[in-house]
């Protein structure tokens, strides 16, 4: 038992841990209530016990197989293709250094620190460089921490993993522009750690070409040309069907590869959902960090967030892709445009005023301003159900110790 709980009532009531810390504490303080909440989380990880047909069990197997054989072990997995090693020798390598750990309980633990803080962090540094409110900064943390899937990252821990070693790598590269090299070292060992991380990695590049591209028909190619390519991966599988690497990229080379097609089971429409949501709030606050974000040094991650999501909806009848997209990348970027959209429209409305914009503003800025309680109704509702099905209908139902 953890705190005397179940493990499911035990990560509620972390989460209401960090809900109720991070109002307890001063803002320049908030980010001891993500630390907290990262620190718990790892910690419930490395409490519960998987079940016989999850992922995890089979990790733990492949670790007490390294723990005994050693490096021997290692290149003998390697050589056999277990878990694609042979193409991704960073994960082996992963597994082989925690393996040298007493418990096996340390993977998850482990990852589950790594991912959420690092999107943890993200959050607040984004917060803080656009000095956001404290409700708008909380607002996306929940919208991340209700549509971020748990217990998938703490069972199936690599693409995760990658997928947030990637997008912190782009925070930094794109962004804050600092420790460029290291961010490309980044890409490399993520890249070699899962072949999730290879299209994120893929469209950074994308953004990096086009970024001064900007005439009308360069962004009709790219946007047509990303949705495109989503679905043109799982073509390609086809064409190719034994690279191993081409498989691997498609998803076709996991146990639970599902065909392309468009499924209609309730864990699949929750992804879609999500999806819908936040490509309703990307729309709805570009025009305010367009028109008042959109500086240097934002214009290149912007951009990344939008080819990202142009990525998302294009992938959506390759299965496999999409649900990885959907619950490792989307609840980070809806975070990040709730907390800097909101700062810029609030920035707006202090400037122009709500008289102006109630009766005087052209009709669009009328009806973006009197859309502004209706979004946010759909956010915290949206984060509500979530986070209900999250508790009530996801994977994160197996958990126990």
């Amino acid at each position: 038992m953890f705190f005397g709980f179940s493990a499911l009532y035990s990560f509620i009531i972390i989460i209401g841990i960090f809900v109720v810390s991070y109002w307890l504490l001063p803002k320049k303080f908030s980010w001891l209530s993500f630390l907290i909440t990262t620190y718990l989380l790892a910690v419930l990880a490395f409490r519960f016990e998987p079940n016989i047909d999850d992922d995890l069990s089979r990790y733990f197997s492949t670790l007490d197989y390294l723990r005994n054989g050693g490096k021997a072990a290692l290149d003998h997995a390697i050589e056999m293709h277990w878990n694609s090693w042979h193409i991704y020798r960073v994960c082996g390598w992963y597994f082989y250094g925690i393996s040298k750990l007493s418990n096996n309980h340390y993977l998850p633990a482990i990852t589950i620190f790594i991912v959420y803080g690092l999107m943890f962090m993200i959050i607040h540094r984004l917060s803080k460089h656009y000095n956001a409110s404290k409700f708008d900064t909380f607002l996306g943390s929940m919208f991340f921490i209700s549509t971020y899937w748990y217990y998938d990252l703490a069972s199936g821990i690599r693409n995760g993993l990658a997928f947030a070693v990637v997008f912190a790598c782009a925070y930094f590269h794109l962004l804050e522009r600092r420790g460029i090299p290291f961010c490309i070292v980044g890409y490399v060992l993520a890249c070699l750690t899962h072949s999730a991380a290879i299209m994120p990695v893929v469209l950074v590049i994308v953004t990096a070409v086009t970024l001064n591209n900007s005439g009308k028909f360069m962004n009709f190619l790219l946007v047509f040309g990303i949705i495109g390519g989503g679905a043109g991966i799982q073509f390609l599988s086809n064409v190719f069907p034994n690279s191993d690497f081409m498989q691997s990229i498609a998803g076709r080379a996991e146990r639970n590869a599902i065909e392309d097609t468009l499924y209609t089971d309730t864990l699949y429409l929750t992804n879609i959902a999500t999806v819908a949501v936040c490509a309703v709030i990307f729309f709805y606050f570009s025009y305010y960090i367009i028109n008042r974000v959109l500086t240097a040094d934002f214009k290149f991650y912007y951009k990344y967030l939008s080819i990202l999501m142009y990525f998302v909806v294009g992938s959506v009848y390759t299965s496999l892709i999409f649900m990885r997209f959907a619950r490792w990348i989307v609840p980070i970027i809806g975070a990040i445009i709730i907390i800097v959209g909101r700062t810029a429209q609030e920035d707006e409305i202090s400037d122009k005023g709500e008289a102006f914009l109630k009766y005087y503003a052209p009709i669009n800025a009328r009806a973006r301003f009197f859309l502004k309680p209706v979004v946010l109704a759909v956010t915290v509702a949206y984060i509500g159900v979530h986070f209900w099905y999250l508790c009530a209908g996801s994977s994160l139902n197996w958990i126990h110790f």
